[in-house]
């Protein structure tokens, strides 16, 4: 019977060891959004890796106003060029100043698929835009991303590649 007493504990020992906590130490990236010009919003931008090929593109924008929705945008190129619209973001909700959008293995307008290893490469930027009809050229806020994350222009920047 004292063997019995031994063995069990041991036994569960055993299998408590063999299951993995299967929380996954994801990449994650945070990028600033800088205010253009004047206007007070500003916030940050995190890419997160869900599982490879699936990224999570969460935005937080500061001084936001309910009842105004803010189209975002992946660029190629840096903030300070006109920049091709790489992919379309959801949109940002005024009223909390949030967007996340799940890239599952999606491809950008060049072709390619942005996976998190060709985030930290990519001559990118995002861009906040004040609409999407009359001022969709007008961006509120813009950071750059990936290999241009440390280059920074001051001012106001126009998006009119799109």
């Amino acid at each position: 019977m004292r063997r019995w007493m031994y063995l069990v504990p041991f036994t569960l020992l055993i299998f408590s060891a063999c299951q993995k906590n299967e929380i996954a130490d994801n990449r994650e990236s945070v990028y600033l959004l800088h205010q253009a010009g004047y206007n007070p919003i500003r916030g940050e931008v995190t890419f997160t890796e869900l599982e490879p090929g699936k990224l999570q593109v969460s935005i937080e924008l500061e001084n936001t106003e309910a009842g105004h929705s803010f189209p975002a945008h992946l660029h190629f190129g840096s903030i300070r060029e006109v920049g091709e619209l790489a992919y379309r973001l959801e949109e940002v909700d005024g009223a909390n100043g949030r967007s996340i959008t799940i890239l599952d293995n999606v491809q950008l307008s060049d072709g390619q698929t942005l996976t998190y290893d060709l985030l930290d490469e990519i001559n990118g930027s995002v861009k906040i835009h004040l609409d999407s009809e009359l001022f969709k050229n007008m961006v509120l806020a813009f950071g750059n991303i990936g290999k241009n994350e440390n280059y920074m222009v001051n001012g106001v920047t126009v998006c009119t590649g799109h």
